[in-house]
């Protein structure tokens, strides 16, 4: 299986591009990870393009989690059982977990979603958004492997 992460609009600063790539790089020999940017033009063509990216009209295959403050909270755990129970099926090829603008996700895009998270109750500027999924799903590999890296 395929994840992907998929962020609205380039990060406004290095220091987040930096973090976001020491995850990918952590998390490249686990399992095929994708990372996407897309240009942050309008919030409706900017879903249209993510709806176009995301192939959510002709993929079946295609899992989607979207970040919004509106969503269900996870812990990491949940996550990682999230996750696990997506590679179980062995239906879905692609896990895509979107991140959206300083507007956020289109209502569309969030009811086509397949689960909707928010990290917290408070909310959070989209760049570091982008950086705490590339976290979180760092620590769900780890979980899912049993190494050292989640403390409970």
């Amino acid at each position: 299986m395929k994840i992907q992460i998929i962020k609205v609009g380039k990060p406004a600063h290095a220091a987040y591009e930096e973090l976001a790539e020491m995850f990918a790089k952590r998390l490249k020999p686990i399992w095929k990870i994708e990372e996407h940017i897309v240009r942050a033009a309008g919030s409706e063509r900017a879903g249209k393009e993510l709806q176009s990216r995301l192939g959510l009209t002709d993929d079946p295959h295609q899992a989607v989690v979207v970040l919004d403050e509106r969503g269900k909270d996870l812990s990491s755990p949940e996550l990682a059982q999230l996750i696990q129970s997506k590679m179980d099926l062995g239906q879905t090829k692609s896990l895509s977990f979107v991140i959206g603008g300083p507007y956020g996700i289109s209502d569309e895009l969030r009811r086509q979603a397949d689960f909707v998270w928010r990290l917290s109750k408070g909310v959070f500027p989209s760049d570091l958004a982008w950086v705490m999924v590339w976290e979180q799903i760092y620590r769900a590999a780890s979980i899912l492997r049993g190494t050292p890296y989640h403390h409970e």
